[in-house]
């Protein structure tokens, strides 16, 4: 597989991952070629789980790989609403169901299990996909949730792989896109919002995530939001100076986190640009720079708002993930939805993040996608933006 090939584009009409046939047929394919193209330079030996290093944040390269692969099998080929544990229908390889169901296999067992050969690995993933696809061509409207859910699933761990290579010091595959300078980066400034009425999670996309629904009104407050995400020259100036140390500008828990987190390597800075936006930063440094800047960060719902009132805003977001003020929750009256563990487990206690990275597939940045990860975490693509305090 050729590092060359690089992610898909696609052009958001509004309705999102598209659910005819054969663009589906073709993301299927493309998203498969993006995400082998991901581990083409893997080094040789960490193919093998149990030479690859333990981190509690990453998983075993051929673990996660063929877990891809079961996923879309599972929720393309097997799970039936009158038999969600997919018993009446097996794997096409007999030992997936012990290996590489994320709800069953403890993460730690994932370097130690048996697992059969990379070429054995490999050549699950192209079955299965070849029977996705046959299945994909013989559906039916109603039938094509699995195949998207299957599609953004791959999107997904597709940014997970990346972080695992820069968690684990290797460079940033060739097919990655790019890091660029936001719309409106370098400028100063707020975009001033009147506020009104929203709903949040509102859109016509064909496919939406359960925590996305049912849309939740609500009413927002007028405010001023950053017109681009705070740079990495700004927030490296907070990191270098004593101020980093100072416990007024820490909430308890980041204080806590502070005092034993490792050291950050070039203060903060990008490494390539320090007009581009601060990264790999997480919410308690985030929350530390703002009580520092006299800002705040914002709400989901403000965040959301401007998205969906300014093209400008919306052209802004997309380079780094966005912590907001809100811990992740459900809306009124939410329904986990087939992938019952993807959202139910982690309300409460993740936060809300916005916007998409550069490595995030186009598919995933819009206004109304929730991602969420714990506070400490800052291994992601991630970074803030801030709001003026009334």
């Amino acid at each position: 597989m050729s590092a060359a090939i690089e992610m898909k584009a696609c052009q958001d009409d509004g309705r999102g991952i598209a659910d005819d046939i054969p663009a589906l047929h073709e993301a299927l394919i493309r998203q498969r070629e993006y995400t082998l193209a991901l581990y083409a330079d893997l080094p040789l030996a960490y193919w093998e789980p149990a030479q690859f290093p333990y981190l509690p944040n990453v998983n075993p390269p051929l673990w996660e790989l063929a877990h891809i692969a079961w996923f879309a099998e599972f929720f393309c080929l097997r799970w039936q609403s009158d038999d969600v544990v997919g018993l009446n229908t097996p794997s096409i390889l007999a030992v997936t169901d012990s290996l590489f169901n994320s709800q069953t296999v403890p993460h730690l067992a994932r370097w130690s299990n048996s697992y059969p050969d990379r070429q054995t690995c490999f050549h699950y993933m192209q079955r299965t996909l070849e029977a996705v696809l046959e299945a994909l061509d013989a559906s039916n409207p109603a039938e094509r949730y699995g195949f998207q859910l299957a599609i953004v699933h791959e999107d997904m761990h597709a940014e997970a792989l990346t972080m695992t290579l820069v968690t684990l010091g290797l460079p940033v595959p060739r097919c990655v896109p790019a890091r660029r300078l936001a719309a409106g980066a370098g400028a100063f400034g707020d975009l001033q919002f009147d506020g009104g009425s929203i709903a949040l999670g509102a859109s016509a996309r064909s496919f939406r995530f359960d925590n996305e629904m049912p849309a939740c009104p609500q009413d927002v407050a007028p405010f001023s939001i950053a017109a681009s995400p705070v740079s990495a020259a700004a927030f490296a100036e907070f990191i270098e100076s004593a101020d980093y140390h100072d416990d007024r500008f820490w909430s308890t828990s980041g204080c806590e986190w502070r005092l034993r987190a490792p050291p950050r390597p070039h203060a903060g800075r990008s490494g390539e640009n320090s007009d581009l936006a601060a990264m790999h930063l997480n919410y308690f440094e985030a929350e530390a720079w703002c009580r520092w800047a006299g800002r705040r960060l914002p709400t989901e719902a403000e965040w959301e708002f401007a998205a969906t009132h300014s093209p400008d805003f919306h052209a802004s977001a997309g380079q780094v993930w966005e912590w907001c003020a809100s811990i992740f929750a459900p809306y009124p009256g939410f329904s986990p939805a087939r992938y019952r563990e993807y959202s139910e487990p982690w309300f409460h206690t993740h936060q809300v993040l916005k916007g998409g990275s550069f490595v995030t597939n186009p598919r995933l940045k819009y206004p109304q996608y929730r991602n969420f990860y714990t506070r400490e975490r800052r291994d992601m693509f991630c970074g803030f933006r801030t709001c003026a305090i009334a």
